[in-house]
């Protein structure tokens, strides 16, 4: 007598109830990997964001700790004024700056104000190889001219020279601001000069990533008090 074969398969039920658990965890995994790539991007946006401010305010506190005569000022154009013009123009035509001109900067620029910036002698002649040849760091608010984006970006430049951007393409900043107290001197009545407050420069900054909707912003803030005892 031959014997009768039995065979055992999946059921339609269990079909169905193993592609939905497979389905369930595929659609987990796939979730928890765009999350891992989304943060691992932010990641990247938020560290070049602060390396190309590391850099910038390494760069200007360097100089601007060993400088002389600082120059503060902000302003709505790039025609507003002489002096200003000066101080914000990448017009290698424009004269260098005065050497012996000082000014403060006790309050922030005017909302209104697209430039604003510090210049100040360099501490010896390694950069601009010239002697009374003023060092220039400036904020410009729309530099492409596009009022309607944020896209500020910060320049460096020695007078009668070019200006040059200090940061990354894909960076931009978008508030920039410039304290500088001690730089007067005061004198008495007599005439006497006072003892006064070591000169000393504030930096903020503000920046994001360009070209991000609703961008993260990041702030840095330091002090720069000047090497050179000036009192």
């Amino acid at each position: 007598m031959q014997a009768k074969s039995k065979t055992s398969g999946f059921t339609l039920i269990e079909m169905i109830v193993s592609l939905a658990v497979f389905s369930v965890v595929v659609t987990i995994s796939v979730g928890a990997l765009l999350m891992l790539v989304a943060s691992n991007r932010q990641l990247q946006d938020e560290q070049a964001v602060l390396a190309n401010l590391s850099f910038v305010v390494d760069s200007m506190t360097r100089e601007i700790r060993t400088g002389t005569n600082y120059y503060c000022d902000s302003q709505n154009a790039l025609n507003a004024g002489p002096n200003g013009r000066k101080l914000f123009s990448e017009n290698t035509n424009i004269n260098d700056l005065d050497p012996t001109a000082v000014r403060d900067c006790l309050v922030a620029s005017d909302v209104g104000d697209r430039f604003t910036g510090i210049a100040f002698l360099e501490g010896g002649q390694s950069i601009t190889e010239a002697t009374d040849t003023k060092i220039v760091y400036f904020y410009d608010k729309n530099p492409d001219g596009d009022v309607d984006t944020e896209d500020g970006a910060l320049f460096r430049r020695i007078s009668g020279q070019n200006a040059q951007a200090i940061v990354s393409s894909g960076v931009a900043i978008t508030n920039a601001e410039f304290y500088v107290t001690g730089s007067e001197r005061l004198y008495d009545d007599a005439g006497y000069l006072l003892e006064g407050t070591q000169p000393a420069v504030t930096i903020y900054l503000e920046a994001q990533i360009a070209g991000v909707a609703n961008p993260k912003t990041y702030p840095i803030q330091t002090t720069v008090v000047q090497r050179t005892l000036d009192l």
